[in-house]
């Protein structure tokens, strides 16, 4: 028993040992059968409380108040419909239960016999504590707001959907295209919706909100900003936007909304950046992490990019990228 947990890399056996062991493995020429190791994980992890429990959802949220928003609720499905498509039971990890201290919730997945976890968004950019172990776990990370360690990740491909989604609006006739962000949403995203509206010359017209400022502040400041710009197109990004573009709906016929995800307001138009997918796509990438055994902090990162679909809701019908 103490071979194969040194094997795979389990914190319960002491480093020391487990390095001598690996040593020892490796002069005889060891190498894991995967075959052999996906049997022996079935035969464990049948024998858990869960029955079949393999992969954690893991909500990244502190606060017992935050409210899971329809983002994270879409990626959090996606990956349960792809989990249970391929014989995987799921458990779904709250991280405000356990006031965000990962080192309690990584005791506890490895308590219930789970090999892998996902890794939902967080409200803000977040650094774990480098004391944190993450080693006998394999991890997939939904987001690219967890600044360290770097995980494997699935995310939308932001740059790339804001690229075509210029191009799509440029062929519709927009001509001056003003974008309005929350300043969070800037870091959250790590600066790809940006990045791409300056590479095609858009920057000018991007308008940071504020986070200390009140719903009142922001729309004077919106106003200010499309008298500026008299734009025949809007992207937002920001709850405070999109009310204010609800409430000037009217004044706004003659201009293209276009909200940069999931908005709450039915008819507007807006970015689909497929959250659905981005949660199954990280369940197959898991799943095959955990069939290899690669578990903890990887060496070289590797990144999955999702397509996003454009959806116009007060003028023309579905639009897909790409």
């Amino acid at each position: 028993m103490a071979v194969s947990l040194a094997l795979r890399d389990n914190p319960k056996i002491s480093q020391p040992t487990r390095e001598r062991i690996r040593r020892l493995a490796d002069k005889l020429g060891y190498h894991p059968d995967p075959e052999l190791t996906r049997l022996m994980r079935h035969l464990r992890s049948s024998r858990t409380r869960e029955g079949r429990t393999s992969l954690a959802i893991v909500d990244l949220h502190r606060n017992p108040t935050d409210i899971e928003g329809g983002y994270m609720a879409q990626i959090r499905q996606g990956a349960a419909a792809r989990a249970k498509q391929l014989g995987l039971g799921v458990t779904l990890i709250k991280g405000a239960e356990y006031k965000g201290n990962f080192k309690h919730i990584l005791n506890v997945i490895r308590a219930r016999g789970i090999e892998g976890a996902i890794l939902l968004p967080p409200l803000a950019p977040l650094s774990f504590e480098p004391a944190v172990d993450w080693r006998g776990v394999s991890v997939v990370a939904t987001t690219n707001s967890i600044l360290a360690p770097r995980f494997h990740s699935v995310v939308p491909h932001q740059f790339a959907n804001m690229m075509r989604l210029i191009e799509v609006m440029k062929q519709h006739g927009s001509r001056v295209i003003i974008s309005i962000f929350d300043e969070i949403f800037d870091d959250r995203t790590a600066h790809h919706f940006t990045a791409a509206l300056n590479w095609y010359g858009q920057g000018d017209g991007i308008l940071m909100l504020p986070t200390r400022l009140s719903p009142a502040e922001k729309y004077k400041l919106i106003d200010c900003w499309t008298k500026r710009f008299k734009p025949d197109a809007i992207f937002a990004q920001s709850e405070a936007a999109e009310d204010w573009v609800v409430a000037r709906r009217r004044a706004l016929r003659k201009v293209e909304v276009i909200r940069l995800g999931l908005p709450k307001t039915a008819g507007l138009s807006y970015l689909d950046e497929r959250p659905d997918q981005v949660g199954s796509a990280a369940t197959e990438l898991l799943a095959g992490m955990m069939y290899y055994h690669e578990t903890g902090v990887p060496e070289h990162p590797r990144m999955t990019m999702i397509d996003c679909e454009f959806r116009f809701g007060w003028k023309t019908a579905p639009v897909e990228a790409g």
